[in-house]
């Protein structure tokens, strides 16, 4: 130990100066004394030593390595839910845009019918991506400028309101319709346009239109109306009209 180097150091000593040798490394085992100090100091500090610590590693890296496959595996498949998404996505967008158009197209024809001459489109907020806007419905009246649906008049928004209606059913037809009083703002004209367009669309589906105007009634097939006697009571009647007659009355 040190003590015992120390006192064999100074035996040496005295015998080399006996001799008349001196010795000048006395500093270099000072310092290797408090090295040995230090290092002496850091083992304590260390504690005890876990002799299982070699075994422990090893089932710690075990453990990590099946942690980092399952990470791996699952990153795989994030990234393949990933490009699945994007590529359902890509095929939602194509399905709207092919449906938009058509429909688009439509309107564009109805408008264009029962307006007399007017023009209409269909536009999208957002055309690179659909989802994340809205729809804007922009016509143009006869004789008038492209203004957007707000800015249209009662009678213009239920022409245009009619249009997108019949625009959707030409493209995708419902079995059956009900049309509340869609013809209160429309002239005399508009009406029997309306009614004429109701009448060639009931080839393909059936309507209920509620309405107060002779000029769309008169295509009718059946007219079943309500009224009231003087004793306060409602009664409902019932009256069918013969093909020949809406022909007559310029129905398809």
């Amino acid at each position: 130990n040190i003590m015992e180097s120390e006192r064999k150091y100074e035996e040496a000593k005295k015998e080399y100066e006996e001799y008349g040798i001196e010795i000048t490394e006395v500093e270099s085992l000072s310092r290797l004394k408090k090295l040995a100090d230090d290092i002496q100091l850091q083992m304590q500090s260390i504690g005890p030593v876990n002799m299982k610590s070699i075994e422990d590693y090893d089932a710690e890296r075990k453990r990590y390595n099946r942690i980092m496959e399952d990470y791996t595996k699952l990153k795989r498949e994030r990234d393949d839910l990933t490009k699945l998404v994007k590529e359902l996505n890509l095929k939602k967008k194509d399905g709207l845009m092919k449906v938009f158009n058509a429909i688009n197209e439509n309107f564009k024809k109805i408008y264009h019918e029962i307006s007399n001459g007017g023009e209409a489109e269909l536009l999208l907020e957002n055309p690179e991506h659909p989802f994340q806007g809205g729809l804007i419905i922009k016509v143009k009246p006869l004789g008038k400028k492209f203004i957007r649906l707000e800015s249209l008049s009662g009678g213009e928004k239920s022409l245009t309101a009619l249009a997108f209606i019949f625009a959707i059913q030409q493209y995708d037809p419902s079995p059956i319709y009900v049309l509340d009083e869609v013809d209160m703002f429309l002239d005399g004209i508009n009406a029997e346009i309306v009614g004429r367009v109701i009448r060639r669309n009931s080839r393909t589906a059936q309507f209920i239109v509620i309405s107060l105007r002779k000029a769309t009634i008169k295509f009718a097939d059946h007219i079943i109306g309500v009224t009231q006697a003087g004793d306060g009571l409602s009664r409902v009647f019932v009256q069918s009209i013969p093909t020949a007659e809406v022909g007559a009355s310029g129905g398809s």
